[in-house]
């Protein structure tokens, strides 16, 4: 429940950060400007330009080859349509399109960026219901293409079905939905260097099929195979049923149920509050707790639905000045500015009037950094846990029986149903790679994940990462971030064509040397100094995850292609 003193203070707090951030609006008009309009790279010069296929290019070949059809793969093939290029497929292993927002769909699940935000910037849209996507702690303006933004929100924070809905908008307006094949997963990629591209072998119905591309744009993410505890004894023993959150099985039936649910990341402070009301008992099973803000999700109306529809330049604008507010938050992170003080304080003030029992609230009190694990964006997880079928557990669990969950303190647990809600494998690669001369992509990222600019490796040509290690976000829309490599590597692609380049491959000491400097910066972040382990990092303690800068610095970065970095071959 929301608490009107904390409400008035992240007011007065929203309304200063409004200021400062309208002052660099002011005084940023350039690249205001290039937001609105340009952030997809659509000004009239490079609209004109086309790609060709290039001459010594076989007919059993495609230009690209996409893997995945979420925000990152359906961008690409909307970028490949805008290049005249059509001479290229998407690859998706389900049955439909949308990547994380079709496979996610456990109870509550939602966006925590703002809908304006989770949009393409060249397709946003009028018709977001919530100012915040389907538990998405993102607003909604900011969840959708920049190309495309999205009137339709409902909320501020938009649902998973809408931003699935979004995305298959997207797909059919473009045209993009000839271009998949449906069903079909990839087992390897290799790279021939006798021709020059690369060998795709999928698998689809039981049956292998190859293709071959001069490229490979890598869409499906780092983070799309879930992760379980391996310090767990026991877990084939359990005769109940059990489900991942990233793989929610619909045929389970909670009601009247003993439920665990381990984990209290952000697929848990959703699923939850949705399924307490349901259960007859309800454990939730947390190693560490996470700062926990509120969510200030509303309706949007249809008069500002009709308002974007009527006059898009108004969405667009909102979408930068969120934009903004959100950016504005980096300087907690990336410079541990006072600014983060302030809102642990605010938080925990919070805590103290939410939570009465000194017990659990000592259980809920974070003892790292704001900033260093992902900030969770709720108004119901507190209230949950205090209600009288649940109970917090924070002993770690040593054993899972056949009917039952044995902690490290002797306590154990009787439930019928195991919901596990502990994330994705963000250190393992969902793919087998083989470039130049067989090199292994698992064996190079065996010892840390590297690349440069989060997209490109050495001794793998024309093989580009769209949101690889090192870009992802502790404050604002990632759809930002592929946006800017997609730019990227639509300027490399048009590089290599007008010079008749038939492959690029990053150097390796730009390579090296970019890494260098990357993790100097994030040692100074939160981070790595907030005194916290995290997903974010490797086993020796490298951060693999976060941009460790503001994302316009990012932007700017990929504006150009630099060619001089790369060897080129014709």
């Amino acid at each position: 429940m929301e608490n009107t003193l904390w409400n008035k203070l992240f007011l007065v707090l929203g309304f200063l950060i409004v200021l400062l951030s309208s002052l660099v609006v002011g005084l940023s008009g350039h690249f205001i400007y290039w937001l609105l309009f340009d952030s997809f790279g659509r000004y009239e010069k490079r609209t004109k330009r086309k790609l060709k296929i290039i001459n010594n290019q076989q007919n059993d070949e495609y230009y690209v080859i996409i893997i995945g059809t979420g925000f990152s793969g359906l961008g690409m093939a909307i970028k490949m349509n805008e290049l005249g290029m059509d001479n290229y497929i998407l690859i998706e292993r389900h049955e439909h399109i949308g990547g994380t927002w079709y496979a996610n769909k456990y109870p509550g699940c939602a966006c925590d960026i703002p809908s304006n935000l989770y949009s393409y910037s060249f397709e946003p849209n009028p018709k977001w219901s919530h100012y915040f996507s389907c538990a998405c702690d993102i607003p909604s303006n900011l969840y959708s293409y920049s190309f495309e933004p999205n009137p339709k929100w409902s909320h501020y924070f938009s649902r998973q079905a809408e931003i699935a809905e979004y995305l298959e908008y997207c797909t059919d307006k473009y045209d993009i939905r000839q271009h998949i094949q449906f069903n079909t997963n990839v087992t390897e990629l290799t790279w021939l260097e006798e021709r020059q591209l690369w060998q795709v072998t999928t698998e689809s119905n039981n049956q292998e099929k190859i293709f071959y591309a001069q490229s490979i744009v890598l869409g499906c993410g780092l983070l799309s195979n879930p992760s379980y505890p391996t310090d767990i004894l026991g877990i084939d023993q359990f005769q109940g049923r059990m489900c991942h959150t990233a793989k929610w099985d619909k045929t389970i039936d909670l009601n009247n149920k003993r439920v665990a649910v381990i984990g209290t990341g952000p697929s848990a402070i959703q699923t939850v509050p949705e399924i307490q009301q349901n259960v007859s008992e309800l454990f939730v099973f947390q190693r560490t707790p996470a700062w926990i803000l509120p969510r200030f999700d509303r309706l949007i109306t249809d008069w500002e639905k009709n308002l974007y529809k009527r006059f898009p330049i108004i969405q667009k604008f909102m979408r930068v000045l969120i934009y903004w507010i959100m950016e504005f938050f980096a300087l907690s992170f990336v410079y541990r500015w006072p600014l983060k003080f302030l809102i642990e304080k605010l938080v925990k003030l919070n805590l103290e009037r939410q939570v009465k029992d000194k017990e659990l609230r000592k259980k809920l009190t974070p003892t790292w950094e704001f900033g260093c694990k992902r900030t969770l964006i709720t108004n119901d997880w507190l209230s949950t846990l205090q209600k009288s079928n649940v109970k917090l557990v924070t002993n770690r669990i040593q054993e899972i029986k056949s009917h039952s969950i044995l902690t490290y303190d002797g306590n154990e647990y009787p439930v019928d149903i195991i919901i596990w809600s502990t994330g994705f494998l963000a250190q393992e690669f969902p793919l087998r790679v083989y470039g130049i001369n067989g090199c292994s992509l698992a064996d190079k990222w065996s010892q840390t994940m590297q690349t440069y600019r989060g997209i490109t490796v050495p001794n793998f040509p024309n093989f580009f990462i769209l949101l690889g290690p090192n870009t992802a976000l502790g404050h604002n829309s990632v759809v930002i971030m592929i946006e800017a490599q997609i730019n990227y590597i639509a300027e490399a692609f048009f590089y290599m064509n007008q010079n008749n380049i038939r492959s690029i491959d990053i150097k390796q000491d730009v390579y090296e040397k970019f890494n260098e400097n990357l993790q100097l910066q994030l040692k100074k972040t939160v981070w790595q100094k907030g005194g916290c382990r995290s997903w974010y990092q490797d086993a020796k303690g490298n951060n693999t995850s976060i941009w460790p800068d503001f994302t316009w610095v990012y932007i700017l970065l990929l504006k150009k292609f630099d060619y001089e970095n790369y060897i080129c071959q014709a």
